[in-house]
């Protein structure tokens, strides 16, 4: 099959007899290609989305590919990240969780990512960065090429074949400096999206202020960004700093430390929610979700969806373990993988994976071992907490990133700072602290995530289906595959493929054609 235009749904009922790649009806077990050509346009820092999902005659969804678009407390993922995912008939639910090697980054890291590769940040020693080489199976001292550091509100992304790093108040795109540090205060946490550079502006003193910006750029633009030209807000508290940014069709969106959500738009911000400070609501977490955003909540722990006009409470998304406080909980951390949403929670480290079909969240694990959970207290460890001086909940167990790397899911954790390690905190063994600033992979049959290599105008994207694994192809080369297991069975009637949408949000593209084919 082949068609071109901008096609809707496909039935695959004429490939029936071919598709059920690991079915004992099927003498020869075949395999099965999606095949696409898109053309993503112009990158200005857009969420990609769906370039298709797959269901069966019952709704479910067996299969899909696009582009995850999630902004995790301290960092977005990458947009270029691709993935294609195969969901079983059966064993669905099956997960494996292993510890990697330590960081030895003290009590607290979060995780960011930059063309296939992984990077564990901490304040502690002077904002030390590690990256996860998966030859050696070690993290090693280094950080990304062109980065000269990375602070608390800095960052860096590709946008096209570049890359745009946020550091030291500046920001720079492949070495050219497009944004210099302001006169007083300074430029932090940074956003591009819809072709603009969108980034907090604070001064800390007795006339301090904090200021939204968002100034107009494009990668192929030669000169520096004039900050004259910027579209300036001024928030209403000069304490407001954001952990988390979003974007839902031509909209930009932020949420600061005290509940103000703030949209760019047409040109112009406007509130959403007025901030209160007085009242706690933080957003960590901001994923683009089908049709929606879905954030992450603070003290709820719940997930809002916004599409639009207003941020809704979803509430038991997701509940609460049992055996803990209902109370003061936060949403910290979601990520699509293999097609579903998963959820860290706040201040037990519950990982917590929303059920599609059955419309149910499933508690997967706590990611600390200890201590026992209880509701007598709020968090784990306030009595020790209070005897060495510290804040209540200092040792509150959160899961500060999830990025999904080949056919794993790597999840990292955190007190609640990036604390340094004292030898005084002897209440936890050497193998209960290292729990705190850890990295763990998750794995479930049927995921592969994989880098596109950037080029402006078409790409064409094979999805490959085997018995035995799925492959990535670009423009006819390898990009990634993954081993499945002998067990995996994809046998299901009624097959349709909904094109430019899907788990991910719908296509910012256009999709030139598409093919079908067995092998």
């Amino acid at each position: 099959m082949r068609t071109y235009g901008v096609p809707t749904v496909t039935f695959l009922s004429a490939f029936l007899t071919s598709w059920p790649t690991h079915s004992a009806m099927s003498a020869e077990p075949v395999g099965v290609t999606f095949s696409v050509e898109v053309d993503l346009g112009r990158d200005v820092g857009q969420s990609f989305g769906s370039l298709f999902e797959v269901r069966d005659g019952r709704g479910r969804v067996v299969a899909g590919a696009g582009f995850q678009d999630v902004y995790n407390t301290r960092f977005r993922t990458d947009r270029h990240t691709l993935q294609f995912f195969v969901r079983p008939e059966q064993g669905d639910e099956e997960f494996t969780i292993e510890r990697l090697p330590h960081p030895d980054l003290d009590c607290g890291i979060y995780l960011f990512d930059l063309d296939e590769q992984v990077y564990a940040w901490t304040t502690v020693g002077g904002n030390s960065v590690r990256r996860w080489d998966a030859g050696s199976g070690e993290w090693v001292n280094e950080l990304p090429p062109g980065v000269p550091a990375i602070r608390s509100g800095d960052g860096v992304m590709r946008v096209g074949g570049g890359h745009l790093v946020f550091a030291n108040d500046t920001a720079t795109y492949d070495d050219r400096v497009i944004l210099s540090p302001p006169d007083e205060g300074g430029y932090r946490d940074f956003y591009y999206a819809q072709g603009h550079l969108c980034f907090y502006h604070r001064k800390s003193a007795d006339d301090g202020f904090t200021r939204l910006y968002s100034c107009p750029w494009m990668p192929s633009d030669e000169d520096p960004i004039d900050v004259s030209r910027a579209i300036v807000f001024d928030t209403p508290f000069d304490k407001e700093v954001p952990f988390a940014w979003g974007q839902w069709e031509d909209q930009v969106l932020t949420v600061s430390n005290m509940g103000g959500i703030y949209v760019f738009e047409d040109g112009q911000w406007r509130t959403v929610l007025e901030p209160d400070d007085k009242v706690s609501y933080q957003v960590y977490s901001i994923l683009h979700w089908h049709d929606r955003l879905l954030l992450a909540q603070y003290p709820t722990g719940n997930v809002f969806e916004y599409q639009g006009k207003e941020a809704k409470r979803l509430e038991g998304w997701p509940p609460v373990m049992p055996g803990v406080a209902t109370s003061a909980r936060e949403c910290q951390t979601l990520s699509i993988y293999r097609g579903d949403l998963f959820a860290g929670v706040w201040p037990w480290a519950e990982f917590w994976r929303r059920d599609r079909q059955a419309k149910e969240w499933l508690l997967l694990d706590r990611m600390f071992t200890h201590p026992e959970k209880t509701a007598e207290f709020q968090h784990p460890y306030e009595t020790e907490a209070k005897s060495l001086g510290l804040v209540t909940n200092h040792w509150g167990q959160r899961i500060t990133g999830m990025i999904p790397l080949g056919d794993s899911l790597l999840l990292s954790t955190s007190s609640k700072g990036t604390a340094e390690w004292k030898d005084e905190y002897t209440f936890l063994t050497d193998e209960q602290r290292r729990e705190y600033g850890a990295v763990l992979r998750l794995r479930m049959p049927g995921n592969l995530a994989a880098q596109i290599k950037w080029q402006d105008g078409p790409i064409k994207l094979d999805f490959t289906m085997r018995p035995s694994e799925l492959v990535i192809e670009q423009d006819g080369k390898q990009l990634a595959s993954s081993v499945l297991p002998d067990d995996f069975v994809v046998d299901v009637p009624d097959l349709s493929v909904h094109w430019k949408q899907g788990v991910f949000g719908p296509l910012r593209g256009q999709l030139l054609r598409y093919d079908i084919e067995p092998e």
